[in-house]
């Protein structure tokens, strides 16, 4: 509770709060405090969610937010869709899939990218490989997921995309033990789980250069219903993330340390990756490329029984962002 008041004065002074009781001190007649219940990834990508809920921006912003920790974004998309949360955390490519069997969903905004996210490594080689190694290899991947779509990408725009490889369908946490038992010749995996085989295997993991292969995005989901009827909500949850943003860029350190205490992870784990990530709002034409590309690749490689692409651009709901955005720059 100590670091807690400490990183809440911090805070107060980063966005121009006016005291130390200013949450306490708010008239009883002001409108009241809305709930919400935010489906959210443990990861570090969901980290300004993290410090507006741990810093009580929400509450600034009358608004009591739980947070409902999943194991990834595909966990976070079903609770929403089932009624069991209000918003999700999820990236592209579960919006992306999703979208082929269902539209009844919306995507707010985004509030985080990373070009680094996905590795593609191989293990125990003592040269550096090249890219021709992998042909007639075994490469594990997550099927039908931002994964295998990356070993795809990779190969394309290294001008290897005849590579004769097999693709080996794994859940994320068995690629590295199938990778160091030599089940597959490399894997492509996310993060943190190139991070945990650098450490345990630091002398024997190779990564191929791959930054600027794929774009990952963690956007803000909700029904297009909640869309709809929830739309002061939104515009709430939105302004606080963007504080927080402005925290983290403020104090990154503070900030690293607020998300190992809650995620439990050691913040040599998050340095790792946190260089790697741009905090801001946005919702944009490069997300609706990205969804556009993968759900090409997704027809093409039959991951899909639908024959077209679905129109990404009925799912984008601006409405609260664009609010939030233009406040942003009258302040």
């Amino acid at each position: 509770m100590k670091k807690l008041a400490i990183y809440t004065a911090i805070l107060l002074l980063a966005i121009g709060g006016i005291g130390s009781g200013y949450y306490l001190s708010q008239s009883a007649d002001m409108e009241p405090t809305d709930k919400l219940r935010i489906a959210m990834s443990t990861t570090p990508l969901s980290a300004p969610i993290i410090i507006a809920r741990q810093l009580e921006i929400f509450k600034k912003h009358k608004i009591d937010v739980e947070l409902m920790p999943f194991r990834g974004g595909h966990l976070c998309f079903e609770a929403m869709i089932t009624g069991q949360a209000d918003l999700a955390t999820s990236s592209e490519s579960v919006v992306m899939f999703n979208s082929f069997e269902r539209q009844d969903f919306r995507l707010l905004a985004s509030f985080v990218e990373s070009d680094n996210d996905l590795k593609l490594i191989t293990y125990g080689t003592d040269e550096k490989p090249a890219i021709t190694d992998l042909n007639h290899r075994k490469i594990g991947m997550v099927k039908a997921s931002a994964s295998e779509f990356f070993v795809d990408a990779f190969l394309i725009i290294t001008g290897q995309h005849d590579l004769n490889i097999e693709k080996v369908y794994l859940p994320p946490q068995d690629l590295g033990p199938a990778l160091i038992a030599g089940d597959v010749d490399a894997i492509s995996v996310w993060e943190p789980f190139g991070y945990q085989l650098n450490r345990a295997h630091p002398d024997k993991i190779y990564q191929f250069p791959s930054k600027g292969t794929y774009n990952l995005s963690f956007n803000l989901v909700s029904t297009q219903q909640h869309a709809q009827s929830h739309y002061r909500q939104h515009v709430k949850v939105l302004k606080a993330i963007d504080e927080a943003q402005l925290f983290i860029a403020k104090y990154p350190l503070q900030a690293k340390q607020i998300i190992s205490e809650y995620l439990k992870v050691p913040l040599n784990e998050l340095e790792w990756t946190w260089s790697d990530y741009v905090f801001r709002l946005s919702l944009n034409n490069s997300l609706l490329s990205n969804l556009q590309t993968q759900g090409r690749w997704a027809v093409a490689r039959e991951k899909t029984i639908a024959l077209s692409v679905p129109d990404f651009r009925t799912l984008l709901n601006d409405k609260a962002l664009r609010h939030v955005l233009e406040s942003g720059k009258e302040d």
